[in-house]
Protein backbone atom coordinates (compact mmCIF):
# COMPACT_ATOMS: atom_id res chain seq x y z
CA UNK A 1 0.00 0.00 0.00
CA UNK A 2 1.16 3.55 -1.02
CA UNK A 3 0.34 6.51 1.09
CA UNK A 4 1.05 10.05 0.76
CA UNK A 5 -0.31 12.91 3.27
CA UNK A 6 -0.10 16.65 1.90
CA UNK A 7 -1.09 19.78 3.83
CA UNK A 8 -3.76 21.79 2.08
CA UNK A 9 -4.58 24.18 5.21
CA UNK A 10 -2.73 24.26 8.87
CA UNK A 11 -6.08 22.80 9.44
CA UNK A 12 -6.56 20.25 6.69
CA UNK A 13 -4.15 16.93 4.98
CA UNK A 14 -5.00 15.47 1.74
CA UNK A 15 -4.70 11.58 2.34
CA UNK A 16 -3.83 9.75 -0.94
CA UNK A 17 -3.78 5.91 -0.89
CA UNK A 18 -3.16 3.00 -3.39
CA UNK A 19 -3.65 -0.41 -3.21
CA UNK A 20 -2.27 -3.04 -5.37
CA UNK A 21 -4.71 -4.31 -7.52
CA UNK A 22 -3.37 -8.23 -6.26
CA UNK A 23 -4.49 -7.16 -2.91
CA UNK A 24 -7.83 -5.64 -4.13
CA UNK A 25 -8.98 -8.98 -6.55
CA UNK A 26 -7.64 -11.05 -3.20
CA UNK A 27 -10.37 -9.29 -1.09
CA UNK A 28 -12.59 -9.56 -3.85
CA UNK A 29 -12.37 -13.02 -3.72
CA UNK A 30 -12.15 -14.10 0.03
CA UNK A 31 -15.87 -11.91 0.13
CA UNK A 32 -17.43 -13.59 -2.83
CA UNK A 33 -16.29 -17.18 -0.99
CA UNK A 34 -18.00 -15.97 2.02
CA UNK A 35 -21.43 -15.06 -0.08
CA UNK A 36 -21.04 -18.36 -1.82
CA UNK A 37 -20.47 -19.84 2.27
CA UNK A 38 -23.51 -17.95 3.83
CA UNK A 39 -26.38 -16.75 1.70
CA UNK A 40 -28.39 -19.13 0.18
CA UNK A 41 -29.52 -19.33 -3.06
CA UNK A 42 -32.33 -20.49 -5.22
CA UNK A 43 -32.20 -23.85 -6.64
CA UNK A 44 -28.84 -25.01 -4.84
CA UNK A 45 -27.97 -26.31 -1.42
CA UNK A 46 -25.91 -23.55 0.90
CA UNK A 47 -22.45 -23.32 -0.27
CA UNK A 48 -22.90 -25.03 -3.73
CA UNK A 49 -24.08 -22.80 -6.02
CA UNK A 50 -21.47 -21.84 -8.92
CA UNK A 51 -18.95 -19.28 -8.56
CA UNK A 52 -20.20 -17.33 -11.36
CA UNK A 53 -23.87 -17.74 -10.51
CA UNK A 54 -22.42 -15.66 -7.35
CA UNK A 55 -20.45 -13.31 -8.89
CA UNK A 56 -23.40 -12.34 -11.22
CA UNK A 57 -25.88 -11.97 -8.77
CA UNK A 58 -23.88 -10.01 -6.17
CA UNK A 59 -21.01 -8.26 -8.06
CA UNK A 60 -22.27 -4.54 -7.09
CA UNK A 61 -22.64 -4.93 -3.73
CA UNK A 62 -19.47 -7.46 -2.93
CA UNK A 63 -17.47 -4.55 -4.99
CA UNK A 64 -18.87 -1.45 -2.47
CA UNK A 65 -18.47 -3.76 0.55
CA UNK A 66 -14.90 -4.27 -0.57
CA UNK A 67 -14.27 -0.67 -0.92
CA UNK A 68 -15.91 0.40 2.31
CA UNK A 69 -13.66 -1.85 4.26
CA UNK A 70 -10.23 -1.03 2.00
CA UNK A 71 -11.18 3.06 2.58
CA UNK A 72 -12.12 2.38 6.48
CA UNK A 73 -8.78 0.51 6.88
CA UNK A 74 -6.40 2.31 5.31
CA UNK A 75 -7.45 5.51 6.66
CA UNK A 76 -7.35 4.04 10.03
CA UNK A 77 -3.66 2.47 9.66
CA UNK A 78 -2.43 6.38 7.73
CA UNK A 79 -4.27 8.07 10.40
CA UNK A 80 -2.47 6.31 13.31
CA UNK A 81 0.91 5.80 11.49
CA UNK A 82 1.03 9.67 10.72
CA UNK A 83 -0.20 10.33 14.28
CA UNK A 84 -3.15 12.69 12.36
CA UNK A 85 -5.44 14.06 15.40
CA UNK A 86 -8.81 13.98 12.98
CA UNK A 87 -11.99 16.46 14.04
CA UNK A 88 -13.61 15.53 11.10
CA UNK A 89 -14.39 12.41 9.04
CA UNK A 90 -13.65 12.71 5.36
CA UNK A 91 -15.20 13.09 2.39
CA UNK A 92 -13.91 10.34 -0.31
CA UNK A 93 -13.04 10.70 -3.95
CA UNK A 94 -12.27 8.03 -6.41
CA UNK A 95 -13.37 5.08 -3.87
CA UNK A 96 -14.08 2.83 -6.81
CA UNK A 97 -13.29 -1.08 -6.72
CA UNK A 98 -12.27 -2.62 -10.10
CA UNK A 99 -11.58 -6.06 -10.59
CA UNK A 100 -7.62 -6.29 -11.87
CA UNK A 101 -7.06 -2.55 -11.27
CA UNK A 102 -5.30 -0.38 -8.27
CA UNK A 103 -7.47 0.72 -5.85
CA UNK A 104 -6.81 4.77 -5.52
CA UNK A 105 -8.37 6.98 -3.26
CA UNK A 106 -7.76 10.32 -1.94
CA UNK A 107 -9.69 11.47 1.44
CA UNK A 108 -9.74 15.26 2.90
CA UNK A 109 -9.61 15.74 6.41
CA UNK A 110 -9.60 18.11 9.22
CA UNK A 111 -6.98 18.12 11.81
CA UNK A 112 -5.94 20.11 15.04
CA UNK A 113 -3.56 22.98 14.24
CA UNK A 114 0.16 22.20 14.70
CA UNK A 115 0.18 25.36 17.06
CA UNK A 116 3.57 27.38 17.73
CA UNK A 117 2.90 29.83 20.77
CA UNK A 118 5.01 32.98 20.12
CA UNK A 119 4.70 36.78 22.38
CA UNK A 120 3.17 35.10 25.26
CA UNK A 121 5.51 36.45 27.29
CA UNK A 122 5.74 40.01 28.02
CA UNK A 123 1.93 40.99 27.20
CA UNK A 124 0.98 44.20 28.64
CA UNK A 125 -1.53 44.05 30.97
CA UNK A 126 -3.30 46.68 33.00
CA UNK A 127 -4.67 45.38 36.61
CA UNK A 128 -7.48 47.45 37.98
CA UNK A 129 -6.79 48.91 41.58
CA UNK A 130 -9.01 47.91 44.05
CA UNK A 131 -10.10 50.66 46.20
CA UNK A 132 -12.92 49.71 48.84
CA UNK A 133 -14.32 52.64 50.51
CA UNK A 134 -15.99 53.88 53.87
CA UNK A 135 -19.12 54.54 51.76
CA UNK A 136 -18.80 51.05 49.55
CA UNK A 137 -19.17 49.54 52.99
CA UNK A 138 -21.45 51.25 54.26
CA UNK A 139 -23.80 50.49 51.19
CA UNK A 140 -23.08 46.91 51.39
CA UNK A 141 -24.19 46.95 55.30
CA UNK A 142 -27.16 48.46 53.94
CA UNK A 143 -28.09 45.62 51.54
CA UNK A 144 -27.53 43.23 54.46
CA UNK A 145 -30.26 45.25 56.25
CA UNK A 146 -32.53 45.22 53.50
CA UNK A 147 -32.49 41.40 52.30
CA UNK A 148 -33.72 41.19 55.76
CA UNK A 149 -36.77 43.84 55.03
CA UNK A 150 -39.85 42.81 56.84
CA UNK A 151 -43.15 43.67 54.88
CA UNK A 152 -46.48 44.76 57.59
CA UNK A 153 -50.03 45.99 56.51
CA UNK A 154 -50.13 49.47 56.15
CA UNK A 155 -53.62 51.37 57.02
CA UNK A 156 -55.12 54.58 55.92
CA UNK A 157 -53.19 54.87 52.64
CA UNK A 158 -52.64 53.67 49.21
CA UNK A 159 -49.14 51.59 47.87
CA UNK A 160 -46.45 53.79 48.14
CA UNK A 161 -42.64 53.51 46.47
CA UNK A 162 -40.81 50.25 48.16
CA UNK A 163 -44.22 48.43 49.66
CA UNK A 164 -45.03 45.08 48.40
CA UNK A 165 -48.37 44.86 46.68
CA UNK A 166 -50.46 41.18 46.63
CA UNK A 167 -52.55 40.91 43.52
CA UNK A 168 -54.17 38.93 40.97
CA UNK A 169 -54.13 40.11 37.73
CA UNK A 170 -54.78 39.23 33.83
CA UNK A 171 -52.49 40.33 30.79
CA UNK A 172 -54.23 40.69 26.96
CA UNK A 173 -53.23 42.31 23.92
CA UNK A 174 -55.62 42.47 20.75
CA UNK A 175 -58.22 40.66 22.85
CA UNK A 176 -56.04 37.72 23.95
CA UNK A 177 -55.05 36.81 27.74
CA UNK A 178 -51.36 36.09 27.38
CA UNK A 179 -50.74 36.01 30.91
CA UNK A 180 -53.11 35.77 34.34
CA UNK A 181 -52.52 35.08 37.79
CA UNK A 182 -54.59 34.44 40.63
CA UNK A 183 -51.96 35.63 43.03
CA UNK A 184 -48.88 37.33 42.72
CA UNK A 185 -46.49 39.98 44.57
CA UNK A 186 -44.07 42.86 43.29
CA UNK A 187 -42.53 45.22 45.25
CA UNK A 188 -42.99 49.10 44.14
CA UNK A 189 -39.30 49.73 43.47
CA UNK A 190 -36.97 49.22 40.17
CA UNK A 191 -39.64 47.94 38.17
CA UNK A 192 -39.38 44.39 38.00
CA UNK A 193 -40.67 42.17 36.36
CA UNK A 194 -43.47 44.46 34.60
CA UNK A 195 -41.40 47.34 33.87
CA UNK A 196 -41.67 51.05 35.62
CA UNK A 197 -44.51 52.10 34.30
CA UNK A 198 -46.47 49.41 35.16
CA UNK A 199 -45.32 50.40 38.90
CA UNK A 200 -46.19 53.70 38.58
CA UNK A 201 -49.70 52.98 37.67
CA UNK A 202 -50.18 50.89 40.91
CA UNK A 203 -48.84 53.91 43.19
CA UNK A 204 -52.08 54.61 45.32
CA UNK A 205 -53.63 51.17 44.93
CA UNK A 206 -55.89 50.14 48.09
CA UNK A 207 -56.66 46.44 49.20
CA UNK A 208 -59.95 45.22 47.97
CA UNK A 209 -59.83 47.30 44.83
CA UNK A 210 -59.56 47.05 41.14
CA UNK A 211 -57.65 49.24 38.78
CA UNK A 212 -57.45 48.78 34.65
CA UNK A 213 -54.74 50.26 33.01
CA UNK A 214 -52.52 50.37 29.77
CA UNK A 215 -48.77 49.92 29.49
CA UNK A 216 -47.13 50.27 26.14
CA UNK A 217 -43.60 48.22 25.73
CA UNK A 218 -40.27 48.76 24.07
CA UNK A 219 -39.66 46.10 21.67
CA UNK A 220 -36.94 45.34 24.05
CA UNK A 221 -38.61 44.31 27.10
CA UNK A 222 -36.95 41.46 28.64
CA UNK A 223 -40.07 39.62 29.17
CA UNK A 224 -40.96 38.50 24.65
CA UNK A 225 -44.48 38.37 25.96
CA UNK A 226 -44.92 41.90 26.23
CA UNK A 227 -42.11 43.41 24.04
CA UNK A 228 -43.42 45.58 21.52
CA UNK A 229 -47.10 45.13 22.62
CA UNK A 230 -49.28 47.51 24.31
CA UNK A 231 -51.49 45.30 27.08
CA UNK A 232 -53.85 46.07 29.08
CA UNK A 233 -54.16 45.10 32.82
CA UNK A 234 -57.03 44.32 35.17
CA UNK A 235 -55.34 43.85 38.57
CA UNK A 236 -57.30 42.98 41.83
CA UNK A 237 -55.33 44.19 45.51
CA UNK A 238 -55.86 42.04 47.94
CA UNK A 239 -52.43 43.38 50.31
CA UNK A 240 -50.02 46.26 50.43
CA UNK A 241 -47.62 45.88 52.98
CA UNK A 242 -44.53 48.60 54.20
CA UNK A 243 -41.05 47.92 54.24
CA UNK A 244 -39.17 48.21 57.50
CA UNK A 245 -35.94 47.73 57.85
CA UNK A 246 -34.44 45.89 60.49
CA UNK A 247 -31.94 48.02 63.67
CA UNK A 248 -28.20 48.18 62.50
CA UNK A 249 -27.45 47.19 65.97
CA UNK A 250 -25.10 44.10 67.44
CA UNK A 251 -28.29 41.95 67.89
CA UNK A 252 -28.55 42.61 64.17
CA UNK A 253 -24.79 41.90 63.23
CA UNK A 254 -23.93 38.78 65.46
CA UNK A 255 -26.48 36.75 62.40
CA UNK A 256 -24.04 37.01 59.88
CA UNK A 257 -20.91 34.64 61.19
CA UNK A 258 -18.69 34.57 64.15
CA UNK A 259 -18.89 38.53 64.89
CA UNK A 260 -18.93 40.45 68.01
CA UNK A 261 -21.12 43.61 66.55
CA UNK A 262 -21.66 46.02 64.44
CA UNK A 263 -17.87 47.38 63.71
CA UNK A 264 -16.82 44.04 63.33
CA UNK A 265 -19.74 43.33 60.85
CA UNK A 266 -18.15 46.36 58.55
CA UNK A 267 -14.35 44.74 59.12
CA UNK A 268 -15.98 41.79 57.38
CA UNK A 269 -17.89 43.30 55.14
CA UNK A 270 -14.57 45.78 54.05
CA UNK A 271 -12.47 41.86 53.52
CA UNK A 272 -15.47 40.78 51.31
CA UNK A 273 -15.72 43.38 49.09
CA UNK A 274 -11.87 43.56 48.61
CA UNK A 275 -11.89 40.17 47.57
CA UNK A 276 -14.28 40.48 45.18
CA UNK A 277 -12.50 43.57 43.88
CA UNK A 278 -9.48 41.45 43.62
CA UNK A 279 -11.32 38.81 41.89
CA UNK A 280 -12.90 41.24 39.17
CA UNK A 281 -9.62 42.74 38.73
CA UNK A 282 -8.40 39.59 37.96
CA UNK A 283 -10.83 37.92 36.06
CA UNK A 284 -10.16 41.57 33.72
CA UNK A 285 -6.84 41.16 33.06
CA UNK A 286 -7.01 37.46 32.49
CA UNK A 287 -9.04 38.62 29.58
CA UNK A 288 -6.83 41.21 28.26
CA UNK A 289 -4.71 38.52 28.21
CA UNK A 290 -6.71 36.37 26.58
CA UNK A 291 -7.15 38.68 23.95
CA UNK A 292 -3.36 39.62 23.84
CA UNK A 293 -2.98 35.69 23.17
CA UNK A 294 -5.41 35.62 20.52
CA UNK A 295 -4.39 38.87 18.42
CA UNK A 296 -0.45 37.41 18.59
CA UNK A 297 -0.95 34.10 17.12
CA UNK A 298 -2.99 33.90 13.80
CA UNK A 299 -3.41 30.86 12.39
CA UNK A 300 -6.34 28.62 11.28
CA UNK A 301 -8.81 27.42 13.57
CA UNK A 302 -10.53 23.90 12.65
CA UNK A 303 -14.20 24.76 11.56
CA UNK A 304 -15.15 21.80 13.57
CA UNK A 305 -14.04 22.81 16.77
CA UNK A 306 -15.73 26.47 16.55
CA UNK A 307 -19.08 24.79 15.20
CA UNK A 308 -18.86 22.80 18.16
CA UNK A 309 -18.18 26.16 20.31
CA UNK A 310 -20.89 27.75 19.28
CA UNK A 311 -23.63 25.52 19.64
CA UNK A 312 -22.37 25.05 23.52
CA UNK A 313 -22.68 28.76 23.35
CA UNK A 314 -26.26 29.07 21.90
CA UNK A 315 -27.30 25.70 23.97
CA UNK A 316 -25.97 27.42 27.26
CA UNK A 317 -27.95 31.09 26.31
CA UNK A 318 -31.29 28.77 25.50
CA UNK A 319 -31.03 27.23 29.03
CA UNK A 320 -30.10 30.52 30.72
CA UNK A 321 -33.51 31.84 28.92
CA UNK A 322 -35.06 28.84 29.81
CA UNK A 323 -34.43 28.90 33.44
CA UNK A 324 -35.54 32.44 33.65
CA UNK A 325 -39.44 31.10 32.65
CA UNK A 326 -38.88 32.26 29.12
CA UNK A 327 -40.75 30.15 26.51
CA UNK A 328 -38.42 29.41 23.47
CA UNK A 329 -41.19 27.71 21.69
CA UNK A 330 -42.64 31.41 21.09
CA UNK A 331 -39.61 33.21 21.07
CA UNK A 332 -39.21 32.06 17.32
CA UNK A 333 -35.55 32.65 17.15
CA UNK A 334 -33.38 32.88 13.94
CA UNK A 335 -30.79 30.07 15.06
CA UNK A 336 -28.58 31.19 11.86
CA UNK A 337 -28.52 34.46 12.76
CA UNK A 338 -27.46 33.47 16.16
CA UNK A 339 -25.31 31.43 15.48
CA UNK A 340 -23.76 34.18 12.97
CA UNK A 341 -23.46 36.34 16.01
CA UNK A 342 -21.67 33.77 18.13
CA UNK A 343 -19.28 32.48 15.79
CA UNK A 344 -16.45 35.19 15.85
CA UNK A 345 -16.43 35.02 20.08
CA UNK A 346 -16.24 31.09 19.44
CA UNK A 347 -13.56 31.09 17.24
CA UNK A 348 -11.47 33.34 19.51
CA UNK A 349 -12.60 30.91 22.62
CA UNK A 350 -11.02 27.79 20.83
CA UNK A 351 -7.94 29.51 19.38
CA UNK A 352 -6.80 30.69 23.29
CA UNK A 353 -7.71 27.24 23.81
CA UNK A 354 -5.48 25.22 21.29
CA UNK A 355 -2.74 28.35 22.91
CA UNK A 356 -2.95 27.19 26.40
CA UNK A 357 -2.97 23.63 25.58
CA UNK A 358 0.53 24.39 23.48
CA UNK A 359 2.10 26.74 26.00
CA UNK A 360 1.10 24.19 28.41
CA UNK A 361 3.32 21.49 26.73
CA UNK A 362 6.32 23.94 26.07
CA UNK A 363 6.25 25.49 29.26
CA UNK A 364 5.80 21.95 30.70
CA UNK A 365 2.86 22.77 32.47
CA UNK A 366 0.14 19.95 34.03
CA UNK A 367 -2.84 19.35 36.23
CA UNK A 368 -1.37 16.77 38.41
CA UNK A 369 -4.01 14.11 40.14
CA UNK A 370 -3.22 15.26 43.81
CA UNK A 371 -4.33 19.07 42.66
CA UNK A 372 -7.48 17.75 40.79
CA UNK A 373 -8.18 16.08 44.41
CA UNK A 374 -8.10 19.22 46.06
CA UNK A 375 -9.76 21.33 43.74
CA UNK A 376 -12.54 18.76 44.11
CA UNK A 377 -12.24 18.77 48.36
CA UNK A 378 -12.25 22.45 47.36
CA UNK A 379 -15.72 22.54 45.70
CA UNK A 380 -17.33 20.26 48.70
CA UNK A 381 -16.07 22.31 51.04
CA UNK A 382 -17.20 25.51 49.31
CA UNK A 383 -21.34 23.92 48.27
CA UNK A 384 -21.35 22.03 51.68
CA UNK A 385 -21.46 19.02 50.00
CA UNK A 386 -19.90 15.58 50.70
CA UNK A 387 -16.63 15.02 48.86
CA UNK A 388 -17.43 11.37 47.58
CA UNK A 389 -20.35 13.08 46.16
CA UNK A 390 -18.56 15.38 44.08
CA UNK A 391 -16.14 12.71 43.50
CA UNK A 392 -19.15 10.89 42.30
CA UNK A 393 -20.38 14.02 39.96
CA UNK A 394 -16.68 13.62 38.16
CA UNK A 395 -16.11 9.91 37.51
CA UNK A 396 -17.05 10.06 34.00
CA UNK A 397 -13.98 10.40 32.12
CA UNK A 398 -15.43 13.67 30.24
CA UNK A 399 -16.26 15.88 33.00
CA UNK A 400 -12.88 14.74 34.77
CA UNK A 401 -10.79 16.20 31.76
CA UNK A 402 -13.52 19.47 31.63
CA UNK A 403 -11.94 19.31 35.21
CA UNK A 404 -8.68 19.14 34.57
CA UNK A 405 -8.99 21.10 31.40
CA UNK A 406 -10.13 24.22 33.49
CA UNK A 407 -6.98 23.76 36.26
CA UNK A 408 -4.87 23.34 33.59
CA UNK A 409 -6.19 26.87 32.06
CA UNK A 410 -6.10 28.69 35.29
CA UNK A 411 -2.51 27.16 36.11
CA UNK A 412 -1.36 28.59 32.19
CA UNK A 413 -3.21 32.02 32.77
CA UNK A 414 -1.22 32.73 36.36
CA UNK A 415 1.92 31.73 34.19
CA UNK A 416 1.38 34.35 31.78
CA UNK A 417 0.25 36.80 34.62
CA UNK A 418 3.49 36.23 36.21
CA UNK A 419 5.65 36.69 32.53
CA UNK A 420 3.34 39.61 31.65
CA UNK A 421 4.33 43.96 32.15
CA UNK A 422 1.62 44.55 34.51
CA UNK A 423 0.50 47.96 35.49
CA UNK A 424 -1.75 49.11 38.18
CA UNK A 425 -4.76 51.62 36.30
CA UNK A 426 -8.23 51.27 35.61
CA UNK A 427 -8.62 48.77 32.02
CA UNK A 428 -9.81 50.35 29.01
Amino acid sequence: MKTSVDAVSGVERKITVEIPAEEVDRRIEKEFSELRRMVPVRGFRKGKAPMEMVKRMFRDSVEAEVSEHLVKESLTEVVKEKDLKVLSMPGVDGAKVVPGKDFVFSATVEVLPEVEPVGYKGIPVVREKVNVTDEDVSAAVERLRESFAQFHAVEGRGAAESDLVEFGFTAATGGETIEKSDATAVVLSGGMPYGEEFERRMLGVEPGTTRAFEVAYPADFRNPKYAGRTVAFEVKVSAVREKKLPEMDDAFAKQFGDVSGVDELKVKVRERLVAEGEEHSRHLAEEALRKALAERNPFDVPATLVKRQTIAMMQDTFQRLASQGVDLKKMNMDVDKMSERFAPNAERMVRVSLLIDAIARKENIDASYSEIDAEMRAMAEAEGMEYGKVREMYSSEERMDALRDRLLERKVLGFLMENAVVTEGAPE
